[in-house]
C-alpha cells in the first residue's frame, strides 16, 4: 500500500464519537452536529465551508447506505487533517436523499483534506462500505458501549479486510 493510505482505526478519534445521538433528528442536524465534533477536535479550519462540500457531495449521489446506514463526506482546503466522526442513534433518524433514502442509525461522517488523492479517499470509503456489509461489524456498532469497543470493532473489521 502507499504511504498515504488512510486506516480507519487511525483516523477515528475518541472525541469525535457519539453513541447517543440525542435529538438528532434529521440528516441535517446529524451532519451539522458531526461536522461540529470535527471541528472541536481540531480537524477542520471552516466547519462552514466544510459542511458545504459534504452538501456538495450529498447532491452527486446519495450516501446512504442499506442496513440504516449513512457515509456523508467532503472533502475540502476547510480539513487540516483526515478525520471521520462516527455518530450512533438507537431509535434511527430519515436520512433524506435525492432518492428517499432511509432510516439511519449509523453515521460515519468523513472529513479528507484536498491534498489527500482521490485514490487515498476512495480506498478508505471503499474500506468503510466493505466492513459495513458484514453483520457481525454492525452489531459490534450497535452494541459498542464506548471509544474502544467501536475501536476493536473497527480494527477487527479492518484485519478481515486484509486477509
Amino acid at each position: 500500500m502507499h504511504s498515504e493510505y488512510l486506516k480507519i482505526s487511525e483516523v477515528i478519534r475518541p472525541e469525535t464519537i457519539d453513541l447517543e445521538l440525542d435529538g438528532i433528528t434529521n440528516k441535517s442536524e446529524a451532519i451539522d452536529y458531526l461536522a461540529g465534533m470535527l471541528d472541536k477536535a481540531g480537524l477542520l479550519t471552516n466547519k462552514e465551508e466544510y459542511i458545504e462540500s459534504v452538501y456538495y457531495r450529498e447532491s452527486l449521489g446519495s450516501t446512504y447506505m442499506e442496513h440504516f446506514i449513512a457515509i456523508p463526506h467532503g472533502k475540502s482546503d476547510a480539513v487540516r487533517e483526515a478525520g471521520i466522526a462516527f455518530g450512533r442513534s438507537s431509535e434511527g433518524f430519515l436520512y433524506e436523499t435525492a432518492d428517499g433514502g432511509g432510516i439511519t442509525k449509523l453515521i460515519f461522517l468523513l472529513a479528507i483534506p484536498n491534498r489527500i488523492s482521490a485514490d487515498a479517499y476512495m480506498a478508505v470509503l471503499a474500506q468503510l462500505a466493505r466492513l459495513l456489509v458484514h453483520d457481525e461489524f454492525r452489531e459490534s456498532l450497535m452494541s459498542a458501549k464506548d471509544y474502544q469497543d467501536v475501536v476493536s470493532a473497527i480494527v477487527n473489521g479492518e484485519a478481515l479486510l486484509e486477509d
